[in-house]
């Protein structure tokens, strides 16, 4: 184990490990000298850096001289302006922390739709801070994107400026765990953990074992229980030290005033029962903000279903079989030989509706074996024999057993239940392969979300598309009674946003022809001709993508054309944003993506690196036996509701979410084209936000006509 020193930047607070004296802070770009192992001597070898220190020690001083003119003139400091740590503060922002601060008292659930720009993420932080302080609660920040976890790491480092306050950023296992057999084969949170456990077990972890160092470990902890840390910081404590980051992260959570994650670890149960323990404190110490809270209602939907394909159940075969487990062997051949019958006649994305108990009787009489606790133990016992001999042989601890034993015992709770449907359809692989599969769809996102709002101290939910705020109530379960509403109007200037619907193509399915997308691309062709710099093209579907490309978009296009494909890695993908974005600084370039992906929800893209957004089509799901299973619940649950719950508002939410792509601040202008003319009709445009609404024009599908509208658009700001 290496023995550095730990010390933290003088600039932002980041971790700093010193070697011969010197440290490089990889956040600042800067070289530090320590003359002593007292990190309050130190040179920093930059110049550049003594300007920005000299600013941040202004901030602080000005800081200090408002208060101090607020106390001179009798005014008495409102404990929430003690948290912020800005001079000055916007109207919006004051306004969400005055409702925050109402709403907090009377323990209501309290719904904030604020658009991008207004200084959101630290109005929420100032906002519940002091109760959090002084209640003693614990202030769990649930963001959708590492991006956004950045974020209110950054703002967090702010308010450390002037409060004593520690606080930490907390990703999955897998991102935080520093083992080659993790990063190469965990596929997700269960997996990971299992291999994780059976890695400790067997004393395979370097990274675990060194944790036994009892004296370094204390110093690390008293040194960063003081701390506003980032997923960065701890993965480089990790390397430095050889030790686990995750479970630094854990002993650190007990400190921590606030704890900013993904919505996993609140809302997945599997993830949240370990985190709870981990934090030593019950629902009623939690306040709990979601941001983006958009999404909650999709994420809770695909936490709570799961999927087996016939590859888990063959591998799974051969793992009874080299086990000598023949009972196990019979009933997973039975299981396997039903799912490949029902599926035969199946076309890849069909799903075809089963009824389980059937399913299962089948499969009794087949293996002579009835699906219950028995076999499912036996399942999991199988798994930990093959996962501890593995791990003999150094090798990843994985068995497929344990997926199979994970679905049964999903469906098993799920049979009977009217919020879950059964399905088997048929995955294409990526070498065009048939891979059958089973699904239990959950149809209710309150299976996930009620207990936990329910429970917790005081809960927020914020975003930028919360309208209509009736549906997102509904579906989470939030009572009317017992919530309190705040929608603050758009602060964007109507200039700086130019909103086009396009009238006359579409891509519903009767227009999707030929002389349809070729006139999209003569579109598509005038917007990236009148915009000075980037141009962002968000489609429907991968289908609509193809066929924008399979009619000639490549050849209309002057500047460098940047796609991400379907089935694309996340690493791919943001690399082909990031060099998209690069374009910005140059003459510009354009992203052919789709809606609801990566690129549409989990990027930003200010200033020169979006100026355009095209938006073609509107990015309804796919017709089939799991969205009429979805609508036809929620019909039952919100009479005169289920199509509009589940089919239109998810639809118009991730438009309207790739829309605000460019538009990151208020000095930010943007020209969005909505190509389809039914973003132009009342019960669609309905369903968008007011800022794009706002300064709506439905224009003809004529090129001049909409190159002329954009370059005047932009001539207007920039010349």
């Amino acid at each position: 184990m290496n023995e550095e020193n730990l010390d933290f930047c003088p600039n932002c607070g980041k971790i700093l490990v010193i070697k011969n004296n010197k440290a490089f802070c990889s956040k600042c770009r800067i070289r530090i000298k320590i003359s002593s192992t007292n990190s309050d001597n130190v040179t920093i070898e930059q110049d550049s850096f003594s300007n920005y220190q000299k600013r941040r020690e202004q901030k602080k001083k000005d800081r200090k001289l408002k208060d101090l003119k607020k106390d001179i003139t009798g005014q008495s400091l409102q404990e929430w302006e003690k948290f912020f740590p800005y001079e000055t503060i916007r109207a919006q922002q004051k306004t969400i922390i005055s409702s925050i601060s109402n709403a907090i008292n009377e323990k209501k659930h309290i719904l904030i739709q604020a658009v991008n720009g207004v200084g959101k993420t630290i109005s929420l932080l100032t906002g519940v801070l002091p109760t959090a302080k002084k209640q003693k609660k614990v202030v769990i920040y649930t963001c959708r994107t590492h991006e956004q976890m950045d974020r209110v790491a950054e703002e967090l480092k702010n308010i450390r400026l002037f409060q004593k306050i520690s606080a930490i950023t907390l990703r999955g296992r897998k991102e935080l765990c520093p083992n080659k057999l993790i990063q190469k084969f965990a596929v997700d949170a269960k997996n990971t953990a299992e291999i994780c456990a059976q890695l400790k077990k067997e004393g395979k972890c370097k990274f675990f074992n060194n944790l036994s160092n009892s004296a370094l470990i204390s110093k690390l902890i008293k040194d960063l229980e003081v701390s506003v840390l980032d997923s960065t910081d701890l993965w480089e404590i990790g390397e430095t030290f050889e030790i686990c980051p995750y479970e630094i992260s854990k002993k650190l959570l007990l400190k921590a005033d606030v704890v900013a994650t993904s919505y996993q670890y609140i809302f997945n149960p599997f993830i949240f029962n370990t985190f709870l323990s981990h934090l030593e404190k019950n629902f009623d110490d939690i306040i709990l903000i979601i941001d983006e809270a958009h999404n909650l209602p999709s994420t809770a939907i695909e936490i709570s279903s799961e999927s087996l394909s016939s590859i888990a159940i063959e591998n799974a075969m051969s793992e009874a079989a080299k086990a000598r487990e023949g009972f196990l062997y019979d009933f997973l051949e039975a299981l396997n030989f039903e799912l490949e019958r029902r599926s035969k006649e199946l076309r890849p994305e069909v799903d075809l509706p089963y009824n389980p108990i059937d399913l299962l009787e089948k499969v009794r009489k087949r293996s002579r074996i009835r699906c219950d606790e028995t076999v499912i133990e036996s399942l999991e016992l199988l798994a930990d024999k093959i996962k501890e001999e593995k791990l003999k042989r150094n090798k990843a601890p994985l068995s497929s057993a344990s997926s199979v034993a994970r679905f049964l015992g999903h469906l098993l709770d799920s049979i009977d239940k009217d919020e879950y449907a059964q399905f088997i359809s048929v995955i294409e692989g990526r070498r065009r392969d048939r891979i059958p599969t089973f699904t239990t769809l959950a149809l209710d996102p309150r299976v996930i979300t009620k207990r936990i709002l329910q429970n917790v101290y005081f809960t927020i939910s914020a975003s930028g598309t919360l309208e209509p705020i009736e549906s997102y109530q509904s579906l989470i379960g939030v009572e009317k009674k017992g919530s309190e509403v705040l929608i603050l109007d758009s602060p964007y200037t109507t200039e700086n946003i130019q909103s086009l619907v396009i009238n006359g193509v579409s891509t519903k399915l009767s227009f999707r022809t030929p002389e349809n997308f070729k006139k999209m691309n003569e579109i598509i062709e005038a917007v990236v001709n009148a915009t000075p710099k980037n141009i962002g093209i968000f489609c429907a579907s991968y289908k609509v993508l193809e066929s924008l490309l399979e009619n000639g978009l490549e050849e209309r296009i002057s500047k460098p054309l940047f796609i991400t494909y379907q089935g694309m890695s996340s690493r791919d993908s943001f690399s082909v944003i990031n060099s998209f974005k690069d374009e910005g600084k140059f003459e510009g370039g354009v992203l052919l993506s789709v809606l609801g992906g990566r690129s549409s929800e989990g990027s930003d893209y200010p200033a020169e690196m979006m100026q355009s957004v095209i938006i073609v089509g509107i990015p309804f799901a796919k017709p089939n036996a799991k969205i009429e299973a979805s609508i036809q619940y929620l019909e039952k649950q919100f009479p005169g509701k289920g199509r509009e719950y589940g089919y239109t508002i998810p639809a118009m939410t991730r438009a309207a979410q790739a829309a605000g792509r460019p538009i990151r601040s208020l000095k930010d202008i943007a020209s969005i084209i909505l190509m389809d003319y039914r973003f132009g009709i009342d019960y669609y445009r309905k369903h968008l936000p007011s800022w794009i609404t706002g300064n709506i024009r439905i224009v003809p599908a004529d090129k001049d006509i909409v190159e002329e509208r954009v370059k005047e658009f932009f001539d207007y700001h920039f010349k």
